[in-house]
């Protein structure tokens, strides 16, 4: 017999020790211990789209690099500057205004235009008004291997190659290159005569909602960046401000947690870069139902 039938789970009761609504402790009233060839389904899941299109600490840096084509000798520069955005929900032309100001802010000696195309490409074009200025945005590719991309000759020396700016964790730099699709190849510099345009500008950062568990289940399963303790995948299939609805779809939808003693579960709700999500105080709720696997003899 199965201990227990359906366990609902709701954030609004985690555990006093939880950190957050994506990375939350839940304490059941008595220990379960279930037998052989037990399985369990996430089911009736609910989770708010509360979280930003751009979250601070995830992906609101532009790593930016401006020089120049000065003829005169001692006038050259090489300025590398992290561009912090500000966290908020955006639509193509606001993102292009707030992109505009904070690479404004961050460089005294040069200013940028930045517009939207919304109509027909959803692109956004940077555009430094200094007809000597270059400047890059450095790619994924870039800033993996803390390299400002491909060097640049200039009237009296060659400036470019290694990022100059401030420290940043190469294996996480929370960058926004994902929503301007500036992620594959080098960098290369752009002008006034020739301007930055970005990819397809995608407003939407999470695609997917993956839920982990490290205590419940017995890790069957391979995450995009191999993990092994993914025990549902959620679409985001609703909008901003708006609830994601998700049930069980299919009959083999199923985990295994046979024999496992079950008092104090400890869930995760993160991205595909492996980032916890901030729902900003908004609560999820989901249940587990468990069965008995039955082997076809």
């Amino acid at each position: 017999m199965l201990p227990c039938k359906k366990i609902y789970i709701d954030t609004k009761h985690k555990t006093t020790d939880s950190i957050s609504n994506s990375n939350f402790r839940w304490e059941l009233p008595e220990t379960l211990t279930m037998p052989h060839n037990t399985i369990f389904y996430i089911d009736d899941i609910c989770i708010p789209h509360s979280w930003y299109t751009i979250e601070a600490n995830v992906n609101d840096r532009l790593y930016v690099q401006l020089t120049n084509n000065h003829t005169t000798v001692g006038t050259k520069v090489n300025n590398c500057d992290i561009v912090t955005l500000t966290p908020g929900n955006y639509t193509l032309d606001s993102l292009a205004a707030e992109i505009k100001v904070k690479i404004n802010d961050s460089y005294s000696n040069t200013t940028v235009n930045v517009t939207a195309d919304s109509q027909l490409t959803n692109t956004i074009k940077i555009t430094p008004t200094n007809a000597a200025d270059l400047m890059k945005i450095l790619t994924d590719a870039d800033l993996a291997t803390g390299m400002a991309g491909v060097t640049v000759t200039v009237t009296d020396g060659v400036w470019g190659g290694h990022w100059l700016g401030a420290a940043y964790d190469q294996k996480n730099p929370l960058d926004m290159n994902g929503l301007i699709n500036n992620t594959s190849g080098a960098s290369t510099f752009f002008s006034a005569a020739s301007p930055h345009v970005t990819g397809y500008v995608d407003l939407e950062p999470i695609k997917n909602i993956y839920m982990y568990s490290t205590n419940l289940g017995t890790f069957k399963t391979i995450g995009c960046k191999g993990e092994v303790t993914i025990i549902k995948k959620v679409p985001v299939t609703a909008g901003a401000h708006q609830m994601i609805f998700s049930n069980v779809t299919s009959s083999s939808d199923w985990l295994d947690c046979s024999r496992q003693t079950l008092k104090t579960l400890q869930f995760e709700l993160k991205d595909s870069n492996d980032n916890n999500i901030n729902f900003h105080g908004a609560h999820v709720s989901f249940s587990l139902s468990f069965d008995k696997y039955r082997e076809v003899e």
